[in-house]
């Protein structure tokens, strides 16, 4: 028969204690291997070829501009060549009237002279001296746009002197002369008085109109007409003399 009573086994160790310099320790052991970690991580990234490649990249263009493109030497040279074509000079207008201007003087007395023509005697103005040289021209078998203007000035004004041409292609300037002198410089109006004079060995007229203003030379140098401005008499047979100097046109027109 077995007893009520069991016996009672051996007493369980009592639970240890943690060292709380171990747990001091082990968790600096854990930062130092964190940090190790993630520097190594760090290291591997900024050592790959994209990333590599974007430290050594030019810095981008600013906001609206585009990159350089330095990867391409034919890019290059395209943008090379774009760059002069913009910063070469505009090529200067064909003058309306060449031929006419070739006739002009360069310079009177030292003084250069700026030059440009036009066509149609409306280029002069719209005024009834205007209509009635474009009325002149048509009466010769032309269409006012055929007539041709040109003039030699002074930009700065200190030349007191001036110079219109008129050429009509294809009509003798002895039928141009009267055209220029009755329609343009009205010489048959009352108060108006004309007298031939010499300007440096050519025939011209001289027309004026009793207002203390310039007066007008008119004369004919090969196929066109031209009217000298001024006051100064000596001052046009100097500019006469300009013109008797200049080259004529290789092509008349």
């Amino acid at each position: 028969m077995r007893s009520k009573y069991r016996p009672r086994g051996a007493p369980l160790p009592p639970p240890r204690r943690s060292n709380p310099w171990t747990q001091v320790l082990v968790g600096l052991v854990l930062v130092v291997v964190g940090a190790a970690l993630a520097l190594s991580v760090e290291r591997l990234v900024t050592s790959t070829p994209d990333q590599a490649t974007k430290a050594t990249a030019a810095p981008s263009a600013p906001p609206g501009l585009a990159a350089s493109p330095l990867a391409s030497p034919e890019a290059s040279a395209a943008a090379s060549g774009a760059a002069v074509a913009s910063t070469a000079p505009a090529a200067s207008p064909s003058p309306a009237a060449p031929v006419l201007e070739a006739a002009m003087p360069r310079a009177v007395n030292g003084t250069a002279l700026t030059t440009e023509s036009a066509l149609n005697a409306s280029s002069l103005g719209s005024g009834p001296n205007s209509r009635a040289l474009s009325a002149a021209v048509t009466s010769l078998g032309k269409k006012p746009g055929d007539l041709e203007v040109a003039d030699a000035f002074d930009p700065s004004g200190a030349l007191a002197l001036s110079i219109l041409g008129f050429r009509l292609p294809g009509i003798d300037p002895a039928k141009l002369r009267p055209v220029v002198l009755d329609a343009w410089l009205s010489v048959k109006s009352s108060g108006v008085t004309s007298t031939s004079v010499s300007l440096s060995g050519t025939p011209s007229t001289k027309v004026s109109y009793g207002d203390g203003g310039p007066d007008q030379y008119v004369f004919v140098v090969r196929d066109s007409v031209f009217v000298i401005v001024t006051a100064d008499q000596a001052l046009a047979t100097s500019a006469v003399a300009a013109m008797a100097a200049v080259s004529p046109s290789p092509s008349g027109g």
